[in-house]
C-alpha cells in the first residue's frame, strides 16, 4: 500500500486508525470510496488452488446483496465459525462501498481482534481482491467512557470513522449528544456473534438503530435463550456442508462416564492428556485446551490438576490475571511453547489459535450456541501438522450430557461432525445406529433418521408374500417433493412428502402453506403383517395397495386381542357401534357409565368400535387405544426402532386365536359411584401421587395457631378406619395429630376435621383450609374384603379388583426369622436415635439387609419412604436396586395369627411402589430428608452411605441406568406356621398388586 496508517488515541483505550498520505494530510470520504470502487476485484475459490473468497463467503455476500436489493429489513448470516465471518463482513463493506459501519461484538477481546482486522480489511489485501490503490478504512475503536471535555473530539473521530467497533454496553450508554450525532451518518450496523441478542443491552442497541440497516452474523441461528434469532435467515450454511467442503474435519468425541464429582476433573486430564501425547507423537503440533467455568474455578484446576504436567508447559489465562502476564501466556500458546492452557470462555468468541485441537470440557456453558461455537473452532482445517480435534467431557454430569443432546436435537449435522469414541456407549444407542445404518444413504441429505421421532400407532394388514414393490410408492407421492429412506434388511420404508397448497384467508397466488406428510411401512415377516403409521390415511391405503399389492387389512374384534397381558386395564372411553335396527347407530361411554357400556357390548349386539385405557405391562404403566378400523395405538413418542418392535408385539396378539376379547373386558377396571363405604378393612390410605412424591414447599401443610409451615414429606397419613359409616384417617405432624373424616351420601362427598388444631394447606402465597384441599385432591382408600377382593376408593367413586383365580401364594414370598436368636423384643419396631439394639428395625438393618449395599438407610418417622432403603450400585450391568423395608411391631407378645398385624404394614408396602416410577425424586427426599436430620439433630439416617453417594445416584439416574425395586414387610408377630387363610389373602393381594403393576417381588420376613 503506498499509504500510511497512522493511529490515534481518544481518552483512555479509544483508538482512531488512518489512512494518510506522504505529507500526514487525511483523505476525503470520497477519495475513499473511490479508492474501494478502483482496487476491489472480487474472487472466488472454487476449486484448490484458485485464491479468493470461499464459497460459504461468496455466497453469504451475494445473499447479502440480493436482499438489499429488494428489502432495508434486518438479515441473519449462518456461516459456522471457521469459514469465515469476518472477511465476510469486510468484503461486504468494501464492494457495496458502506460509507459509515457499526460492528457490534460481545467482547473485549473481539473487539480488539475485529478493530485490527478491520483497519486493513483482514486478509482481503492477501487474496489479492484489493490493491496498492485501495485506502484503507478509517477505523475507530470504542471501548471506554471520556471525559466531557473530550466530546467533540469523540463526535469528530465517529464521524469521520468508517467503521466504528464496540461492544453493547459501551454503545447503550454513550452520551446522548453524542449518539445522535453519529446515528445520523451511520448506513448499516453488523451484529457480530447475534446468538446475544437475547440479552437486554444487545436488544437495547438494536432498537436504536430501528431504521438502519441490520445484518446478524452468528454460527448458529439460534439464541442463548433457544429461540431463532431474530430477522429474516437470508444464507444459512451449515455445519454438514462445511465439512464436506473440507473446512471442518471430524471431532473425535471421548466422553467419559464418572459419576463421582471428585474424581471428574482427574478422569477428564487424564483422557485429555493421554490424546495430547498420542498426537504429538504423531508429530501434530495440537495444544491441549481446558474450560472452566470462572476464574476460581480455573485456577483451582491449574493449581490441583494440570500444573502436574510441568513438560507441557501448562498455564491458566483469564482476566484475573495482569494483562503482561496474560499477554505472555497467549504468546507462548501460539508459539506452541505451552501445550496445555486453563481457560475460562476468552477462547469462545473471537479467538483464533488453529493448534488449539484437544479440548477438555469441564465445565458447561451457558448456551448450546456458545458451546457450538467453542466446539466449531477446534474442527477447523487449518495448517500442516494438525490433526482431527478431540473433545473430552463427563457425560454422566447431568448439564454436560444436556448439553451434548441439544446439539443433536437442533442441529443434526453433529451427528456426521461428531465421532464417538467410547467403550461406554449404551446399547440401545448402539442398537439405534446400527439400525439407521442399515437405510439406503442415496435418498437421505437433510433429514436425520437419529432424529424421526413418531406417535406410536399402526394399522395392520395380512400379507402372503414377503414380496415388496419398494419403488411403487412413487405412483402414490411425488417423487421431486419426497425424501425416501429404505431398510431393506429389516423391510422398514420411509417416505416423508412436502405438500405445499394455497392458504385458506386469502386469494394471493404467492402465499402459500408448507407441510409434510409421513409414512412409515413395516413388514413384519415373521407374523406376515404390513404395519403402516401414517399422517394421511388416505395416501397410505395406496402406499400399502401399490407396494403390497395382495394385502388385506386386520380389521374387527381381533383388533382388540392387543390388549391381552395387560394388568389392572382401567378403561377411560368405550365406543359401541350399534346394529342398524335403530335410529342410534354409534355410543360413548366414559368414566362411570363404562361398566355398562362393556356389559352392553358382552351380551348385546353391539360391537366394540374404540376403546381407550390405562394398565400395567412388562412393569410399566402404559396407555393403549384399539379401533375396529384395525388401528392400535399408545400416547407414546418413540423412535422408528421402537416402532418395529412393538409392532411385532402387537401382531403377534392379533393373530392368536385363543385370546378371548369379551374376557379381557370383563375383567377390566372401571368406576361405579357409590353412596356409602364397602364392605372390608380399610388398610391402605394414601395421597395423590404428584403430592406423595413431591419434594416441593409450594404445598405445604400449615398450623395457623402456630404460624408454621411443614412439607407433606415430613407428615405422615395413617390409620383409616370406618367409624359410624364415615371413613377416619389421621395426619400426623411429628407427635401431634389431626383426624379428618370423610362423608358419603347420595350425590357427593365432604371432608371434616374432628381434632386437633385447625390444619390449613399453604400453596404458595394463598391458604386454604384442608378440608377444601382433600376435597380437590382427595385420598385413595384400599379395602380388602373376606375372599381377597379389594375395592379401591377416591371420592365416591370406587374400583372393583377380584382375586385372580387359580393363584397362590408362593413359599418363597415367607421367610422365618428367630427373632429371640436376635435378642428383638417383637413389641419394639423402631431403633430410634439412640439405636436399640433390641428393637425390630434394629435387627432388620443388621442381619437381613444385604450388607454389600451401597447406602443403607434409617427412614424411619413421619412421611417415611420406608423403615429402611436399601441401594445397591451394580456398575457391570449398569442397574441400581432399591430394596424397601418396611417393618411393624407385633400385637401380641407372642407370634401368632393376628389378621390385623398385616393391614397397615402391608398398606405399606403397596403404596410405596409408587417410587418405582419417581427414581429421582426419592432419591431427592432421601436428600432431604437427612439434611433435615443433620439440622434438627446433628445426625445422621445412614448407616452406610453418604449424601455423596446420593447425589452420584441422581447423575446416574440420568444417565440412564436401569433401577429395580424390591420391597419387604418385616413383621415378628407374624409366625409362618399359623398363618390363616384371611393372613394369606391380604398377602396374596399386596404380591399380586406389586407383581401386576411394575412386577415388583414381595418377600416377608415373619416369625418362625
Amino acid at each position: 500500500m503506498r499509504y500510511k496508517t497512522v493511529i490515534s488515541t481518544i481518552g483512555r483505550g479509544n483508538k482512531l486508525s488512518r489512512c494518510t498520505d506522504s505529507k500526514g494530510n487525511k483523505f476525503s470520504l470520497e477519495k475513499i470510496m473511490d479508492s474501494w470502487r478502483v482496487s476491489y476485484q472480487e474472487k472466488v475459490s472454487r476449486k484448490e488452488g484458485e485464491i479468493g473468497l470461499r464459497v460459504p463467503q461468496f455466497g453469504a455476500l451475494s445473499a447479502i446483496r440480493a436482499h438489499w436489493a429488494i428489502s432495508n429489513s434486518p438479515a441473519t448470516i449462518v456461516l459456522p465459525t471457521g469459514t469465515g465471518k469476518s472477511e465476510t463482513m469486510y468484503a461486504t463493506i468494501i464492494s457495496e462501498r458502506i460509507a459509515s459501519t457499526l460492528i457490534i461484538v460481545p467482547s473485549n477481546l473481539l473487539r480488539e481482534q475485529i478493530y485490527e482486522g478491520a483497519s486493513h480489511f483482514g486478509i482481503l489485501p492477501k487474496l489479492n481482491m484489493i490493491s496498492d490503490e485501495s485506502i484503507h478504512p478509517t477505523t475507530f475503536l470504542y471501548k471506554s467512557k471520556v471525559e466531557a471535555t473530550d466530546e467533540e473530539t469523540l463526535i469528530a473521530a465517529l464521524e469521520e470513522a468508517n467503521i466504528v467497533v464496540s461492544t453493547p454496553g459501551m454503545i447503550k450508554n454513550m452520551p446522548s449528544s453524542v449518539w445522535e450525532k453519529f446515528v445520523q451518518k451511520l448506513e448499516v450496523v453488523i451484529f457480530d456473534e447475534a446468538h446475544h441478542l437475547a440479552s437486554p443491552d444487545w436488544g437495547t442497541v438494536k432498537e436504536k438503530v430501528f431504521g438502519k440497516r441490520i445484518l446478524q452474523f452468528t454460527a448458529t441461528p439460534f439464541r442463548n435463550d433457544g429461540k431463532k434469532v431474530d430477522g429474516k435467515i437470508i444464507f444459512n450454511y451449515g455445519l454438514g456442508m462445511a465439512q464436506k467442503a473440507g473446512y471442518f474435519k471430524p471431532i473425535e468425541f471421548h466422553p467419559i462416564q464418572e459419576f463421582d464429582e471428585q474424581k471428574s476433573d482427574e478422569e477428564i486430564a487424564k483422557i485429555a492428556i493421554k490424546q495430547l501425547d498420542e498426537d504429538l507423537e504423531k508429530g501434530f503440533e495440537h495444544v491441549l485446551l481446558a474450560r472452566a467455568k470462572s476464574r476460581k474455578r480455573a485456577d483451582e484446576l491449574y493449581e490441583k490438576v494440570y500444573s502436574q504436567y510441568k513438560e507441557y508447559h501448562p498455564v491458566v489465562i483469564h482476566t484475573g490475571i495482569p494483562s503482561a502476564q496474560r499477554n505472555k501466556y497467549l504468546k507462548e500458546v501460539k508459539e506452541g511453547i505451552a501445550k496445555i492452557v486453563v481457560c475460562v470462555d476468552m477462547f469462545g468468541e473471537g479467538i483464533d489459535i488453529p493448534t488449539l485441537k484437544i479440548a477438555a470440557i469441564h465445565d458447561k456453558y451457558k448456551s448450546l450456541p456458545i458451546t457450538l461455537q467453542f466446539i466449531g473452532r477446534f474442527a477447523r482445517t487449518s495448517g500442516n501438522n494438525l490433526g482431527n480435534a478431540k473433545l473430552i467431557t463427563n457425560v454422566a454430569m447431568d448439564d454436560l450430557k444436556d448439553s451434548i443432546e441439544e446439539l443433536y436435537r437442533q442441529d443434526s449435522d453433529w451427528n456426521s461432525l461428531l465421532n464417538i469414541h467410547s467403550h461406554q456407549a449404551i446399547d440401545k444407542e448402539i442398537e439405534l445406529s446400527e439400525f439407521i445404518g442399515k437405510f439406503e444413504k442415496g435418498h437421505v441429505t437433510d433429514i436425520d433418521i437419529s432424529q424421526l421421532k413418531m406417535k406410536i400407532s399402526t394399522r395392520m394388514f395380512r400379507s402372503t408374500t414377503e414380496r415388496t414393490f419398494v419403488d411403487a410408492w412413487k405412483l402414490v407421492l411425488d417423487p421431486d417433493r419426497t425424501t425416501s429412506m429404505v431398510n431393506e434388511e429389516d423391510s422398514v420404508y420411509i417416505f416423508i412428502e412436502e405438500i405445499e397448497t394455497k392458504v385458506v384467508w386469502s386469494d394471493q397466488k404467492d402465499i402459500m402453506q408448507y407441510d409434510y406428510d409421513f409414512f412409515v411401512l413395516f413388514l413384519d415377516k415373521e407374523n406376515g403383517i404390513i404395519h403402516i403409521n401414517e399422517t394421511d390415511t388416505g395416501k397410505g391405503n395406496r402406499l400399502v395397495e401399490s407396494m403390497f399389492p395382495q394385502a388385506t387389512a386386520i380389521k374387527g374384534d381381533s383388533v382388540y386381542r392387543s390388549l391381552n397381558e395387560i394388568n389392572r386395564l382401567m378403561i377411560g372411553t368405550l365406543g359401541l357401534k350399534q346394529q342398524p335396527s335403530g335410529r342410534i347407530s354409534f355410543r360413548m361411554f366414559a368414566g362411570t357409565d363404562i361398566k355398562s357400556g362393556i356389559s352392553e357390548a358382552i351380551v348385546s349386539n353391539s360391537t366394540k368400535s374404540n376403546l381407550f385405557g390405562y394398565g400395567y405391562k412388562g412393569g410399566e404403566r402404559i396407555s393403549i387405544g384399539c379401533s375396529y378400523r384395525g388401528k392400535v395405538w399408545m400416547r407414546w413418542v418413540e423412535r422408528i426402532n421402537f416402532w418395529t418392535e412393538w409392532c411385532q408385539d402387537i401382531g403377534k396378539k392379533v393373530l392368536d386365536e385363543t385370546i378371548d376379547t369379551n374376557s379381557i373386558l370383563d375383567n377390566s377396571l372401571t368406576l361405579e359411584v357409590i353412596k356409602d363405604f364397602p364392605e372390608g378393612v380399610p388398610y391402605k390410605i394414601l395421597l395423590p401421587e404428584t403430592i406423595e412424591t413431591s419434594n416441593s414447599y409450594t404445598k405445604q401443610l400449615y398450623i395457623t395457631k402456630e404460624e408454621k409451615a411443614y412439607p407433606f414429606y415430613q407428615t405422615e397419613l395413617s390409620s383409616p378406619s370406618l367409624v359410624d359409616g364415615n371413613l377416619r384417617f389421621e395426619f400426623l405432624i411429628n407427635e401431634r395429630k389431626f383426624v379428618f373424616e370423610q362423608i358419603i351420601n347420595d350425590s357427593s362427598y365432604s371432608f371434616k376435621q374432628i381434632e386437633g388444631e385447625k390444619l390449613m394447606v399453604k400453596l404458595g402465597k394463598k391458604l386454604v383450609q384442608m378440608i377444601d384441599f382433600l376435597y380437590e385432591y382427595s385420598p385413595e382408600i384400599s379395602f380388602i374384603q373376606h375372599d381377597g377382593t379389594v375395592v379401591v376408593v377416591q371420592e365416591n367413586l370406587k374400583t372393583v379388583i377380584k382375586p385372580k383365580s387359580g393363584i397362590k401364594l408362593s413359599s418363597d414370598v415367607l421367610n422365618a426369622v428367630n427373632w429371640p436368636d436376635l435378642g428383638v423384643n417383637i413389641k419394639s419396631e423402631s431403633q430410634g436415635r439412640g439405636r436399640k439394639i433390641d428393637s425390630i428395625q434394629y435387627a432388620t438393618i443388621h442381619h437381613i439387609v444385604d450388607q454389600s449395599s451401597d447406602i443403607i438407610f434409617d427412614d424411619d418417622g413421619s412421611g417415611e419412604i420406608a423403615d429402611i432403603v436399601s441401594v445397591k450400585i451394580d456398575m457391570k450391568h449398569k442397574k441400581i436396586r432399591f430394596h424397601l423395608y418396611h417393618c411393624k411391631y407385633s400385637h401380641g407378645e407372642q407370634p401368632g395369627s393376628r389378621v390385623s398385624d398385616l393391614y397397615e404394614v402391608c398398606g405399606q408396602a403397596e403404596k410405596s411402589i409408587m417410587w418405582n416410577d419417581n427414581v429421582l425424586e426419592i432419591i431427592q427426599r432421601m436428600i432431604e430428608r437427612e439434611n433435615s436430620r443433620q439440622k434438627t439433630y446433628g445426625e445422621t439416617r445412614f448407616e452406610k452411605g453418604n449424601l455423596q453417594t446420593l447425589n452420584i445416584l441422581k447423575k446416574m439416574v440420568r444417565a440412564g441406568y436401569e433401577t429395580e425395586f424390591e420391597i419387604s414387610i418385616v413383621q415378628p408377630g407374624v409366625s409362618i406356621l399359623d398363618i390363616t387363610n384371611s393372613m394369606k389373602q391380604i398377602i396374596l393381594a399386596t404380591d399380586t398388586y406389586l407383581k401386576d403393576t411394575f412386577g415388583l417381588r414381595l418377600t416377608c420376613f415373619f416369625s418362625n
